[in-house]
């Protein structure tokens, strides 16, 4: 019987790159008299819809006009590849390829992760009473939201003092983490942020020596 092959493992892409989801017919048919269509939760509307060997453009959710485009129409090996231009955070999620003929849809489903990597952190100083001494850590430009960890020069992590993750414009995430510093005894500091799904750090080092 005939199946949808999609992406196996989820595809991971990063923000304002472009997506590309590949669906193809198993065993290989000619699929340029079917219906195609790449959806989210819904069917209607959808992210892409191919019929009749043309893009239908009138079932397109709003926005996804003017970033999609068929980039491998190989239609009659059945075997199809939408590009999806600029990737933001708002595409992340679950999609599903339906090949439709004669009123019969087969489906294949795949996860899409768009990751952001935030801009490198920034830490600054705050002098507290009594010695104490806070220091303050920021970076913004994340998805989804980051691991932040404090860690002394001999890289164990220290307990951050505050966390606070605020979702900036285009649903990307500013982080702002502190630090309390009253043991005189910690002199070099990292403030190290990454993403969960990616293998890829920022990190800013601070020295105490001096304070």
């Amino acid at each position: 019987s005939l199946k949808v092959i999609g992406p196996s493992q989820p595809i991971l892409v990063r923000v304002g790159e472009d997506i590309q989801l590949t669906c193809y017919l198993s065993p290989e048919t000619n699929a340029q008299s079917m219906e195609v269509r790449w959806i989210q939760s819904h069917r209607y509307p959808a992210v892409y819809v191919y019929a009749d060997g043309e893009h239908v453009t009138e079932e397109q959710m709003s926005e996804y006009r003017g970033r999609t485009v068929l980039v491998n129409d190989a239609a009659e090996e059945g075997r199809l590849t939408l590009q999806i231009h600029n990737a933001t955070v708002s595409d992340d999620g679950q999609y599903r390829c339906l090949f439709e003929k004669d009123g019969v849809y087969q489906e294949a489903s795949f996860d899409l992760k768009v990751v952001g990597l935030g801009s490198s952190p920034q830490i600054t100083i705050k002098e507290q009473k009594d010695g104490e001494i806070e220091l303050i850590c920021s970076s913004e430009g994340w998805f989804p939201e980051p691991h932040v960890k404090w860690k002394d020069m001999e890289g164990k992590i220290i307990p951050a003092f505050s966390e606070v993750m605020t979702e900036g414009s285009h649903g990307l995430f500013h982080v702002e983490t502190s630090l309390l510093v009253t043991n005189s005894s910690i002199v070099n500091v990292t403030c190290t942020i990454s993403n969960p799904h990616l293998d890829e750090e920022k990190m800013a080092n601070f020295s105490l020596s001096g304070w």
